[in-house]
């Protein structure tokens, strides 16, 4: 094995796509706290729940088994102030439990989840000291934890689609990409448990990527399985990064390592991964005989179809279809407002045309391909089976969400950056999407925004009025010189990255053609 591996190296990296990359991460990080600042208390999807969910254990409450947990009577408490008091004027925890002591007659399904993002989130809001402070200020707290978890998601893309192409243009493309999924913006500032499974998910596509580029290092092996055990150990959403990884490891290294040698890798980052990620699911069955409780069953309750009934599979791939493609680019507040189905199903089908068409086809890249695709595939049938399942059980189409094709995102853009180049195969094409995507990226990153602001203030009509700006400047725990100060700090810095992707993609960098490493050692 070689300690010199030129295709891990690749290109180097230019002071152009340096800066690039910085830019961007930083454009990223503003614009997500821009959102968190912009959006209402709340006002992102299951958001209460989560932050209940947190503060729970903040108080000292603990973790019940799932459906046993109520709400906090100071959350729902808090839950009415979100549009109808001042930031200035909200009351302390400390104020709203005194006067709201005990629960609310409404389950909190978050218990269903492993506790670990909560107990980490309210370490968080204890070391903040959130008990004495203004209410919102706890979730603007866990907001801005959020950002900072999934501030790598830039980096992440830009890396793993460079050592798969080994194109810095390509590269910082694919980053720029992050842009158009203004839903990856809301759930990315919003307290949730998707935040640490959406950048975990990222970073065990960024190590597969290496495994299969040649890779072969056993801590590398180590690394991805504590990556894997770290987010199943967050959420279920993260089980389908199992068999991904086991696929992965098994093919990686085909033509070098042999058949044995690939399968002990295989066995030892599972055994990791079961010795320290199997925790909760293995609790679970040991006390419930099944794998994820329900956390808010008297919810929805089973309501068998009649004699002359039964689940229409038409409506269900319809809604399907519909809500899917709409929640994973852009469907803001508690899913109420859309970003218009035209856009929403344009991107969706040109997306799935591109890779169906050209992702999969003779190139150095096709292993790649087809092993980054296992993950979204994964997550996509089990949604979609559980789903049915349900639908099939209460006559109820429900938990349909885009955005657990998050934990998948990076793999996504990966696949979808090897399509594009092998359907545009000549410099000067690939140049011209470059100038072309990067507009696109940037405007429906825009109008993303608009939609949730007009919605969140404007009623959703189709303007900017001093009343919607002013309830905006209201209800901002940052007031209107902060979040004035804050939007143009954001523009100033898009800018900056805009003009330093331009630059990068004109001078049109380095890349070199390489075989599939994944038969070529590191």
């Amino acid at each position: 094995m070689s300690d010199h591996d030129p295709y891990r190296d690749g290109p180097p990296v230019s002071r152009a796509e340096r800066t690039a990359v910085i830019a961007l991460t930083a454009a990223f990080a503003l614009l997500l706290t821009l959102w968190a600042f912009v959006t209402p208390m709340f006002a992102a999807p299951d958001e209460a729940a989560h932050f209940d969910a947190a503060e729970q254990i903040a108080i000292g409450n603990g973790w019940p088994d799932p459906g046993e947990m109520d709400l906090l009577a100071v959350t729902y408490a808090e839950q009415q102030q979100t549009m109808t008091v001042s930031a200035a004027d909200r009351q302390t925890v400390a104020e709203l439990v005194a006067q709201n002591p005990g629960s609310h007659d409404y389950p909190n399904q978050m218990s269903q989840h492993p506790p670990t993002y909560y107990a980490v989130a309210a370490l968080v809001l204890k070391v903040a000291g959130f008990f004495h402070h203004r209410w919102d200020v706890g979730v603007m707290v866990l907001r801005l934890f959020d950002v900072l978890l999934v501030l790598p998601m830039p980096f992440l893309v830009w890396s793993t689609v460079r050592r798969v192409t080994r194109s810095p243009r390509t590269a910082v493309v694919g980053a720029v990409a992050l842009f158009a999924v203004p839903q990856l913006a809301q759930i990315g500032s919003a307290v949730t448990n998707d935040a640490p499974v959406i950048v975990l998910g990222g970073v065990i596509t960024w190590l597969v990527a290496r495994t299969m580029t040649g890779d072969h290092r056993w801590r590398t092996v180590v690394w991805l399985a504590l990556a894997v055990a770290a987010v199943c150990s967050v959420k279920g959403t993260g089980l389908p990064t199992v068999p991904f990884v086991a696929v992965a490891l098994i093919v990686a290294g085909h033509g070098v390592l042999s058949v044995r040698a690939r399968l002990v890798r295989t066995a030892v980052a599972g055994a990791i991964v079961a010795l320290l990620g199997s925790w909760w699911w293995i609790r679970n069955l040991v006390l419930f005989q099944t794998v994820q409780p329900k956390g808010a069953g008297d919810l929805r309750e089973v309501k068998p179809w009649g004699d002359q009934t039964s689940a229409d599979f038409g409506v269900f791939i319809n809604t399907v279809w519909d809500r899917l493609s709409t929640s994973f680019w852009g469907q803001f507040g508690a899913l109420q407002y859309s970003m218009t189905p035209i856009l929403t199903d344009t991107l969706t089908v040109l997306s799935l045309v591109v890779v169906i068409g050209w992702a999969f086809r003779r190139s150095p890249h096709r292993g790649v391909a087809i092993v980054m695709a296992v993950l979204p595939a994964l997550t996509l049938v089990i949604q979609v089976q559980d789903n049915f399942r349900s639908y099939d059980d209460t006559q109820v189409i429900a938990g349909v969400q885009g955005r657990y094709l998050f934990t998948s995102l990076v793999a996504l853009v990966t696949v979808a950056a090897i399509a594009w180049r092998n359907l545009l195969s000549a410099p000067a094409d690939r140049a011209r999407f470059g100038t072309v995507f990067r507009w696109a990226f940037a405007v429906v990153g825009l109008y993303g925004l608009s939609v949730a602001y007009r919605g969140f203030y404007e009623d959703s009509h189709l303007q900017a009025t001093f009343h919607g700006l002013g309830l905006l400047a209201n209800l901002t725990p940052i007031g209107q010189s902060g979040i004035i100060a804050l939007l143009v700090v954001t523009v100033v810095v898009g800018l900056w990255s805009f003009l330093a992707v331009r630059q990068l993609v004109r001078a049109g960098g380095t890349s070199t053609t390489a075989p599939d490493r994944s038969t070529i050692d590191a």
